[in-house]
């Protein structure tokens, strides 16, 4: 699994590397019919030949492609005479698929066709970064039959953190799980009731609240420690609306989901993302109509449709988010770009149209806009809405 420290190590290696560099973003995900027979190395091969990728760094690259199991939905290289750099993710990338229809920015040395985004010249990081920054690391706290576990859910890989929770009682863990909060409690085959009930229920309330409070206090420091930005918890409904309970305001605020258990103990990582997968993306996909939403309340500090470019050029863009699917054009020119045709005219006499996927990261960088891409139900509103949505710094 990608460290939060990946990036930063990626900087320190290729900072020494000697340019110019190669960067590749390859959709390689095998369950799409156009990456059968490994199709997706023919796309490389096309845009390392129209970017005149010296032969030897080529075909280190499509020596990988061609002949290696890539077990991902993208992979990542970073190539040069001394460096090669590979990120197999599970996850797809934005600007990779933004353009049907292959086109080349020799100005720039990058080339765009559906599945491929090449690079050649500096270091060309917006894809991985903005995965790495944006995709949410999830922590999950399984509360399984047997034992507290907690996983570490990061760009569609799961790990289970090994030392999760060492202080855990395992032997109170199965009593308490045996005996659900509420449930009349027998010690011993021998029913309790009256005065004696009273106080054997409260000595189990205290007793119970140090537990729940102990293990919220390891959660935290987990979270901290792993920098999850979400938290799953997983186990049956009373015992993860209990420990909810207890857990602090900070790590309440970053709980998206109770997840019922997985239907036997021990489960196996696999599993447990498997169970995972289809709910993270419907927190996913609703978090994204909820930041739309939050833009429509914003206004005036919010801008839709054609006025963000102009926002943007202003330098008034905090956030600017668009659609994942990137299949229009903008108009260049004198290093402006422009919405519509007649805007450009009025700045110069040949705009050059260009895919809006190859001007969002020199503007994005430009003018220090942080990027959000959103998909489903909140792409389809926000294409209703003009295409793009910026939230704005005044």
């Amino acid at each position: 699994m990608i460290g939060k420290d990946a990036l930063k190590r990626l900087e320190e290696t290729l900072a020494p590397a000697k340019l110019p560099l190669l960067s590749l973003y390859v959709d390689v995900n095998p369950a799409k019919p156009e990456n059968a027979g490994r199709a997706y190395a023919l796309r490389a091969k096309d845009a390392l030949k129209a970017l005149n990728v010296p032969e030897d760094l080529s075909e280190k690259v499509l020596e990988v492609l061609k002949n290696q199991v890539l077990e991902a939905r993208t992979a990542v290289f970073f190539v040069g005479e001394d460096l090669f750099e590979t990120f197999l993710l599970q996850v797809e990338l934005p600007l990779v698929n933004a353009v049907k229809t292959a086109f080349l920015d020799e100005k720039t040395g990058r080339y765009l066709v559906d599945g491929v985004l090449a690079h050649f010249g500096e270091p060309f990081l917006l894809p991985l970064v903005y995965a790495l920054d944006e995709y949410e690391r999830y922590g999950v706290v399984y509360l399984d039959r047997e034992k507290w576990r907690v996983f570490e859910v990061f760009l569609g890989e799961i790990q289970e953190v090994a030392d999760a929770f060492m202080a855990l009682d395992t032997e109170a863990w199965r009593r308490l799980s045996l005996d659900a909060p509420g449930r009349r409690f027998n010690l011993g085959g021998i029913a309790r009731g009256g005065a004696g009930q009273d106080l054997f229920a409260k000595r189990l309330e205290a007793w119970e609240e140090r537990f729940y409070k102990t293990l919220a206090q390891e959660l935290l420091h987990l979270t901290e420690g792993r920098g999850f930005t979400r938290l799953v918890l997983m186990g049956p409904e009373e015992h993860t609306k209990l420990f909810l309970g207890y857990l602090p305001k900070r790590l309440k605020e970053k709980v998206v989901a109770l997840l019922p258990s997985l239907p036997h103990p021990g489960a196996s990582p696999g599993e447990v993302l498997k169970r995972l997968e289809p709910e993270l993306e419907k927190i996913e996909r609703a978090k994204e109509v909820e930041l739309l939403a939050r833009l429509e309340e914003a206004y005036p500090k919010a801008a839709f449709g054609d006025e963000v470019l102009e926002r943007l050029q202003e330098g008034r863009v905090e956030v600017w988010v668009l659609p994942w699917t990137l299949d229009r054009g903008v108009y260049a020119c004198d290093g402006l770009y422009f919405a519509r045709e007649d805007q450009a005219r009025a700045w110069c006499e040949a705009p050059a149209l260009v895919p809006l996927a190859v001007a969002v990261p020199e503007l994005a960088r430009g003018y220090a806009a942080k990027l959000e891409f959103v998909r489903g139900e909140a792409e389809k509103r926000l294409l209703e809405r003009g295409g793009m949505a910026a939230l704005l710094r005044w």
